[in-house]
This record gives structure tokens, sequence and C-alpha cells, in this order.
């Protein structure tokens, strides 16, 4: 059995599209639908979908669990595998809500998996919900302290249907064998609010010589970023300097200290440019950066406060970083 888990987060449009395709699907499955501490009537909305589409076979299947809070798209993710552990799946897959599938998404994932038990972890051809022959993700390689994508942004029919073996993937469209699950049922690092988990999971299946692989042939459409648009990170810097941090602290964690630093130097140039881009001040942008700098080499990873103070309030940094 697999378990497929979404998190919503103030997205019920979103999130009941997904159901939808999700319920055409062709392969045997339930879903757990976490719902991160929306403030909105998603919970209402979802709960009434459910209800109208219960006598649906694969509905029947489909589970709402309130969280209670937001817990951000790691710790949110490890909640709601917690509980769809309790049936005992062989198999979960992280979904986001801002996604739809192909009927045969799954039972293509499942049909590679059953030929090949040493591979443990794989991800579907991920395509542009606005051009479904357009590539966003289909898998990427780890390279020096970052990451490549590979197939971006070319044509579907580029990526072929033969799988391929992988040692990056995103947590948009995540399959995985529950024996990867530690004592607590998690998969996730709790250490990361937003962004990024899905790097810091994938350097760590790579030292532990994790196999993965992509599988072309299954498809997922994504409306990309929509969790962002939410917020009021209007500049985009809280944006750039989340991702940055995250990434530079799994850098900090997996790799040893002259590899570190030397990816964070490099890394440096290509910040201060991104934070001049959108604040329009080189010594704002120098502020910034000297910020990211500290913050990487002391903390553990970004964390709720951290991301509302950055995200919405404005006030992570003690200096204004607003444009004129």
């Amino acid at each position: 059995m697999v378990a497929i888990i979404i998190i919503n987060w103030n997205g019920a449009d979103d999130t009941i599209a997904c159901l939808e395709s999700l319920s055409r699907m062709d392969a045997h499955h339930t879903v757990i639908v976490g719902d991160n501490g929306s403030t909105d009537d998603s919970v209402r909305r979802i709960g009434q979908w459910l209800d109208e589409n219960a006598s649906l076979p694969n509905v029947k299947g489909y589970k709402l669990v309130e969280l209670g809070r937001n817990y951000g798209f790691a710790v949110g993710n490890n909640k709601a595998l917690a509980v769809a552990m309790q049936d005992n799946p062989d198999y979960c897959m992280l979904l986001n809500n801002d996604t739809e599938v192909e009927p045969d998404m799954l039972s293509k994932l499942l049909d590679y998996a059953s030929a090949n038990e040493d591979v443990k972890v794989l991800s579907p051809c991920i395509c542009y919900h606005y051009d479904k022959n357009k590539v966003w993700f289909s898998g990427g390689k780890l390279t020096f302290g970052t990451r490549k994508n590979l197939f971006a942004e070319q044509s579907r029919d580029s990526v072929g249907t033969v799988p391929f073996a992988i040692n990056f993937l995103s947590g948009c469209a995540l399959f995985f064998r529950t024996s990867l699950l530690n004592e607590k049922n998690e998969l996730l690092s709790n250490d990361f609010f937003f962004g990024e988990e899905d790097y810091e999971f994938s350097l760590r299946m790579r030292n532990e010589s994790v196999k993965m692989a992509c599988v072309p042939a299954s498809v997922v459409y994504h409306k990309v970023s929509s969790s962002q648009k939410k917020t009021k990170d209007t500049q985009g810097v809280g944006r750039i300097y989340m991702y940055y941090h995250n990434r530079l602290v799994c850098n900090r964690l997996y790799e040893n200290r002259v590899k570190f630093y030397t990816i964070c130097l490099l890394n440096s140039v290509t910040c201060l440019k991104y934070f001049h881009r959108c604040t329009g001040s080189f010594i704002t942008a120098v502020k910034i950066l000297r910020r990211l700098m500290k913050d990487v080499h002391v903390k553990k990873g970004f964390n709720y406060n951290d991301f509302q103070a950055l995200m919405f309030e404005h006030e992570y940094f003690d200096f204004d970083v607003m444009r004129k």
C-alpha cells in the first residue's frame, strides 16, 4: 500500500484540485492531508470535498488531519507521516498540494519499485502545470556545494521514458520505501521550517549510500511557488536569504571544514548580486551577506520564528532592507 502525504496551508483550491487528480489514479493508495494551521476556510472546504466524494473508491482512503499550527514543510510532513504509518504502508509519497498528476503516475512508480528493490527513493518527472510539455524537475545530481536539476526547462520528450539514477530529488514529489523512516516515523530534518529540506535529505541519502532514481514515465504537474506567493516577501530578499542559509547549513553539516568554507566563499559572490538586485543598494546587500555568513556558522536551520520575522514581519534584520 502507498500513503500519499499532502500538506495544506491556506491553499484549499490547490489542495482540492490535487485530490481530484489523485482520485482518478489507477493504483490503490491512501491520502493524508495534513492541515498546517490554516487561518482561512481550508479545513471546512477540504472536509466538505471529502464528504461529497466519499463514495468514490479511492477517496474512501483519504483523511484530513488538523495539525493545529503551522509547522512548516518538513515537520508538517513528518507529523502527517506518523499518522499514515498507523496503517503500515509499504511506501509513502510526499506530494505538494499545488500539483496534479497523471492517472498512471503512481502505478509507474510502483512498477519500477517492485522490479528494483535496491532503489529506495524515486522521483517522477515534474512538469509545469501551465505548460505540461515543459520540465520543471526530473531528478538531479549533487555537485560542489549545490545541485543540478536534470532536463530543467526542456521538453518532456527530451527526458525519454527510461528510468535513470539520480542523487538529488525534490520534496515536491518524493516517493520512498518506509524502511527509510526513523524510529519516530520521520523522513525530513525538523531543523528546516521551509526550504532546502530536500537538499539535506539528498545529502543524507548520499552519505548513507541509498540509491535513488527518476521514473520519467510517471508524471506530475506543478504550479510552482504557491506557498511563496502567500508571504509578504515582495522584494524576494527573504526567499533568497532563507534558501541560501539552509543550503549552506547543509554543507556545514555534511562537508569537511575546508570544503564548507570554500563553498561559503563561492556563494558569497552570487548572494551579493542577488541581494543588490533585490534592494538596489550595495551597502544593504553587504549587510545582508554579513548576517547570512554569521548565521550559517552557528544556526542549525531556519525555524518558525525566523520564517515569520523574515517573510512576514520584516523584523529579521536590524537594518532596513526595503528598496527606496
